[in-house]
């Protein structure tokens, strides 16, 4: 446009100087000569000035040509090495996948500078080495509110008290805690004989002084405790786990930490030998940490005892396929005890669980995700069901030492259990669920022991519970308890009953 308008001005000056009449008098000619002379410098300066304006954006727009040039040549550099990563991430992994997870760990895939997937599900491999970390776990809030009596943060049936003025103190009692919350670190790393993994789990669960409600006048601090800390090499497991005798896969679900009355629930140290018969099929041996109890008559206490003279045994027989799982279980055991007189008495005792989920939409896919289960126990439980009889929960030897205040026993007697539970789940949708629970368990006390409100010979319970699966990682639900226990008889108290409402949420990640 500038170069345009220098033409145009020049052109103007020549029409001019055409224009003028020729017979006009020399010093009107000398005048206008003078006058385009002139006119004629300033078109040449105000050209002059243009050529360097032009000049200037002409650098300007080198400048900034060169510039776009080096950015797309860095953003082109740039996308290049991504590329270069994302394929060599891509290539990992479907080396990992490609080839089954044993020998991906022996194997391995070279990886000095990046992060690929793991062999655990949801796990990363460290750079530069073999093994795979996998780091989750879930935050749990609960809201509980108890109109009968203060149960504790579970719903222990069997420590209801009958009506008085201590239950009263404790009646619409509603509180929150969020003691369950669990991180998980779980690794796997090669070796030449085969995987070596490590899980180790703690929560909040631990015993808080003065008892689980006093965390508020301590600014609502929770004591951690060890969940789950073993490891294992090939088909043996050492260190803290679940019981190999208890049934977790055919337990239902509760918001509330305990589940149905009298379901056999222990974590315990063990060393334990795993064998796959087949794809459906798994056998398990182990040994595990033994714990005893005894309620003894005189002075009516319970103490755990401090004579164990051999480990629990176990056994366990796992079957599952797409239609159902079954679980067939026992375990044995030496309870000892020794009295003052420093007389030991040894009674061998052992108990079974056997329990079954059905996947009722294999059956019928009208039934979709539903499933119904449960399991059925008997024997001299003891610990493998806390809290469940109140003051009762490791007594599985009762000792009578008589009246007359001597420690020499007098008489032994096992205390055996029987129970069940069984529940029903249906998914109202895919993300919004229910679990109907009914549980059962009964206790076989000894004759000679003498009449204690806290003694429960039976507990009942059922729940229901209405889950809503607000994102993938998230659950918010609601459930009701109504549960009764039948003191002894002795005690002259009738079956009272107890009711809870939970309401919480559990967040994972």
């Amino acid at each position: 446009m500038k170069t345009n308008l220098r033409y145009a001005l020049l052109g103007s000056a020549a029409f001019l100087a055409v224009a003028l009449p020729i017979s006009a008098h020399a010093d009107q000619t000398g005048d206008l000569q003078a006058q385009i002379n002139s006119l004629s410098a300033q078109l040449q300066t105000l050209s002059a000035h243009l050529h360097a304006v032009d000049s200037q954006e002409a650098r300007e727009r080198a400048a900034v040509a060169n510039q776009q040039a080096s950015t797309a040549a860095l953003a082109a550099r740039q996308e290049k090495e991504e590329a270069i990563i994302l394929a060599h991430n891509k290539a990992a992994q479907l080396a990992l996948q490609a080839i089954p997870p044993t020998r991906a760990e022996k194997m391995g895939v070279e990886n000095n500078q990046y992060v690929t997937k793991g062999v655990l599900p949801g796990s990363f491999r460290i750079p530069g080495t073999d093994t795979s970390i996998y780091i989750g776990g879930f935050v749990n809030l609960q809201a509980e509110y108890n109109p009968t009596q203060n149960l504790g943060p579970k719903f222990s049936i069997g420590n209801l008290a009958p009506p008085s003025a201590g239950r009263r103190a404790t009646a619409g009692d509603f509180q929150y805690n969020s003691k369950v919350s669990r991180l998980v670190v779980q690794s796997s790393t090669p070796s030449e004989f085969g995987p070596i993994t490590t899980n180790f789990a703690i929560d909040l669960w631990g015993s808080v002084a003065g008892g689980d409600y006093n965390q508020a006048l301590q600014n609502n601090s929770y004591s951690a405790r060890i969940v789950y800390a073993y490891g294992t090499l090939g088909p043996i497991t050492m260190g803290m786990l679940n019981s190999n005798f208890i049934d977790n896969n055919d337990t239902p679900e509760t918001l509330d930490f305990a589940g149905p009355a009298g379901l056999p629930a222990e974590r315990t140290e063990q060393i334990r030998y795993t064998w796959p018969v087949t794809k459906t099929t798994v056998l398990s041996f182990a040994t595990e940490n033994p714990q005893s109890g005894y309620q003894d008559t005189r002075d009516n206490i319970e103490v755990a005892s401090p004579t164990e003279p051999m480990p629990d045994f176990s056994i366990r027989y796992q079957y599952t396929s797409d239609l159902l799982h079954i679980q067939l279980s026992s375990v044995l055991r030496d309870i000892a005890y020794t009295d003052g007189y420093g007389n030991r008495t040894g009674r061998m005792s052992g108990a079974a669980i056997i329990g079954s989920t059905i996947n009722l939409g294999v059956i019928n896919k009208a039934f979709g995700k539903d499933n119904l289960g449960g399991q059925y126990w008997t024997g001299s439980i003891g610990r493998y069901i806390p809290d469940d009889f109140g003051a009762n929960v490791a007594s599985v030897l009762a000792v009578n030492n008589g009246t007359t205040g001597t420690a020499k026993t007098v008489a032994t007697k096992l205390q055996d259990d029987q129970g069940g539970a069984l529940y029903y789940q249906h998914f109202w949708m895919q993300t919004l669920r229910s679990t109907v629970t009914v549980g059962y368990n009964h206790q076989n006390l000894a004759s000679f022991l003498p009449a204690d409100m806290a003694n429960a010979v039976a507990t009942k319970t059922i729940a229901a519970n209405l889950i809503w699966q607000a994102v993938p990682s998230a659950d918010i639900g609601i459930e009701f308890w109504l549960g009764q226990k039948q003191f002894q008889k002795t005690t002259g108290i009738p079956a009272k009953n107890a009711e809870k409402i939970v309401f919480g949420g559990i967040w994972h990640f």
